[in-house]
């Protein structure tokens, strides 16, 4: 089990004193005036632990109670505001680092917590795989392969044409894992401030934990595709802010961090795989600051490729050899075809027709030389569902619909002769 250690005291954090008065002061000099409690929510801390700072900042005459909350009972419920001395000195601190968020842990406290529970430490099932993909039409010899690639915990190659779900089965893998990890709102490492949650890709369970610096989230999954790019690889430096934003593979740390359309990146394929090859082999990253000072990471997430080329087109063997599984995902046949649109009409109220579906295949397929994908059956259908929808019909599978969804979709390039 990962477990974060209870805050009790201020020694607790391992912060310096001065940065976290740094950081009271800011919170003020950017909100405005602030209860005691509302300093020590944005904080991330319960109130009890900066209560003897904010009266010692009081006592230096940084930090002035405002109006009538002298009466008030408890520092908690108090009105706090800047003396003017406070704010020339929020001015300064501001223009070195003008980071305004929760107290950040140590890069010591963050490796300790996140090596607690990395993806290697849980062990996967086939009957949890099978419950993952219970509703992808997938070959049994597809299970006999990813079951044990996600069990590894390692790097996964899944290659193969376009439209056959190596990124549905990628995206998938995540399930697998139903447990939680722990990741903080920021990390400081040699005096600088890494911004690491983030809400558009970390899931949160919850937001009270003993340390409250630290989110409970579900395993990660992040998706990096055609975008992507060394410098993206890096911690990127917020200048107008002063602090860092933590890299995709940083964030994936504890979960999976997919590389979708492998080979498609404006940066060559060997430069990518070169990037990995060090921190796959050690299991650790390393990243620049802008000092130019390099530091140490833990590399601990599954790394997952997608890619429409082949294994030989990507890479050497020094590369391709330390990706444990390379998984084809190949066409299906007329029979998987079948059932995957009988599938996808019961999912969307169509009705089936048999005669229809095979002169789709014969229209469509077999005189064009056209290879199957496994997206058809939902993108045909879609296009089926759209045009009964709008011309007010009933919901069933017709020469009429099924023609109009191929001609509206396909085009010179989905013909295996192209």
């Amino acid at each position: 089990m990962s477990t974060l250690k209870q805050i009790k005291k201020i020694s607790d954090l391992n912060i310096n004193i001065e940065l976290i008065h740094e950081l009271i002061l800011k919170f003020i000099y950017v909100h405005g005036t602030l209860k005691g409690k509302d300093i020590s929510d944005y904080l991330k801390v319960p109130f009890s632990i900066i209560e003897e700072e904010l009266q010692l900042l009081k006592k230096r005459e940084l930090i002035v109670i405002s109006g009538s909350s002298q009466l008030a009972s408890g520092y908690h419920v108090m009105d706090f505001d800047l003396t003017q001395k406070g704010r020339d000195r929020s001015r300064e601190i501001m223009q070195v680092r003008s980071y305004v968020g929760p107290i950040p842990v140590t890069i010591e406290e963050y490796v300790s917590v996140i090596e607690q529970k990395i993806i290697q430490s849980r062990k996967i099932t086939a009957e949890m795989v099978n419950a993952v993909f219970k509703d992808m039409k997938l070959a049994p010899i597809y299970f006999s392969k990813i079951g044990p690639a996600i069990n590894s915990g390692g790097p996964i190659l899944f290659f193969g044409e376009p439209g056959n779900g190596k990124t549905m089965i990628a995206e998938k893998v995540i399930q697998a894992f139903s447990d939680y990890i722990y990741v903080p709102y920021c990390i400081l490492v040699d005096g600088q401030f890494i911004k690491y949650y983030d809400e558009k890709v970390h899931k949160h369970i919850s937001f009270e934990t003993d340390d409250l610096r630290w989110v409970k989230i579900k395993r990660p999954f992040i998706v990096v595709g055609g975008e992507l790019t060394l410098p993206m690889l890096d911690l990127v430096y917020k200048d107008e802010f002063k602090y860092y934003e933590a890299p995709p593979q940083l964030k994936a740390n504890g979960g999976v961090l997919l590389i979708d359309d492998f080979g498609r990146q404006l940066v060559s394929p060997k430069e990518l795989l070169n990037r990995w090859i060090y921190p796959l082999e050690k299991k650790v990253d390393y990243l620049t600051l802008v000092t130019g000072k390099k530091i140490e990471v833990p590399f601990n997430q599954m790394l997952i490729f997608s890619s429409n080329l082949k294994p030989e087109q990507l890479g050497d063997d020094a590369f391709l050899r330390r990706i444990k599984y390379k998984i084809e995902i190949v066409s299906p046949t007329l029979e998987e075809v079948r059932e995957l649109f009988k599938a996808q009409c019961l999912k969307l109220g169509i009705s089936y027709s048999e005669e229809v579906f095979a002169g789709m295949v014969t229209e469509h397929f077999v005189q064009p030389k056209r290879d199957f994908r496994g997206c058809h059956a939902r993108d045909l259908l879609g296009h089926v569902f759209d045009y009964m929808s709008f011309y007010n019909k009933k919901m069933m599978l017709t020469k009429e619909a099924v023609n109009f969804a191929c001609n509206s979709y396909f085009s010179k390039f989905n013909k295996k002769a192209a």
